[in-house]
């Protein structure tokens, strides 16, 4: 159990300790999601642009990550995993490491080792998923596939979700769900947290052109404080990487929180706790994608399969 001592934390508290976790990370997931990430064979359509830079604009601090909101998970899984009963964990997506870790952290804290396994149509975050697993002495299980394609050879105890719905068309909300709960066992749980836009009328939120410079220039600024900067590509590399993540991210709109909700209980979830509004331990926390007008809020999620 020694191992899990070591893991840092993964809130606010351990931020330090994982910038420079970070900092090692960050160029292994550059020069990984070059050789690694998925392409579409018909328009050669690659995650690339994602999967490389997202390390390194977490270790700047100018996105969104889990940092923000791993005491909800935690607070959620510890009195399940210490009733016993909920070792089998199944992570439906993943930038990086960074849902692993906070769930590695909830099980160390009750000194129990998991089955995690993670699932992802790209290499790379399995990769780096792997990477951080083994850094600490753990073993997972990984497979690179669509969702909706992958078959486990148990039923699980929980799912664990992070902003999926927001990679993911609208029109395709509900058969991701619906895997969802054939994936866990009766009375089985999941837990999620996903930005809503409310009463916003768009299909999908994007960054314009005018953000995407602004963007850049946020990188840019954030990187002349970086603690670590060998762990960063060279300034004009940086700029480079902040335009083409902004140009390429976009983020599915649910606009209410009751088609979240809706959603989760036409596919046979009874939702156990729910929580809405900012939902982040730093209020002046950068966001991952487009300003947005109108209200912007999170969703927290603890539903059953009945």
């Amino acid at each position: 159990m020694d191992s899990f001592k070591k893991i840092p934390a993964s809130g606010p508290d351990g931020a330090e300790a994982m910038a420079r976790v970070l900092a090692e990370s960050a160029p292994l997931a550059r020069q990984w999601a070059a050789d690694l990430c998925w392409h579409d064979p018909k328009d050669g359509e690659s995650c690339a642009w994602y999967h490389g830079a997202w390390q390194t604009l977490r270790l700047l601090g100018i996105v969104t990550t889990l940092t923000q909101q791993s005491e909800l998970y935690i607070d959620a899984l510890r009195p399940l995993i210490a009733a016993g009963g909920h070792k089998r964990v199944f992570l439906s997506g993943s930038a990086d490491y960074g849902l692993l870790s906070v769930v590695l952290e909830a099980f160390g804290k009750e000194a129990v080792t998991p089955e995690i396994t993670v699932v992802d149509r790209c290499q790379t975050p399995l990769e780096l998923c792997r990477w951080y697993a083994g850094r600490y002495g753990y073993a997972i299980e990984t497979a690179r596939s669509d969702l909706q394609s992958f078959r486990a050879p148990a039923p699980y105890d929980l799912i664990c979700v992070h902003s999926l719905l927001s990679c993911v068309p609208v029109e395709h909300h509900a058969e991701i769900v619906a895997t969802w709960h054939s994936l866990l066992r009766p009375g089985g749980i999941l837990m999620m947290a996903n930005n809503l836009y409310i009463g916003n009328t768009a299909k999908v939120s994007r960054f314009t052109p005018e953000q995407i410079t602004a963007y850049q220039d946020r990188v840019a600024k954030a990187a002349e404080t970086c603690p670590t900067p060998d762990a960063l590509p060279p300034a004009a590399d940086l700029r480079n990487m902040a335009a083409t993540y902004a140009s390429h991210m976009s983020g599915s709109i649910i606009s209410s929180r009751e088609q979240l909700t809706g959603l989760l209980e036409k596919q046979g979830f009874v939702l156990e706790e729910t929580r809405f509004g900012n939902l982040v331990k730093n209020r002046n926390h950068q966001r991952s994608g487009a300003p947005t007008p109108g209200k912007r809020e999170y969703a927290w999620i603890v539903a059953r399969r009945s």
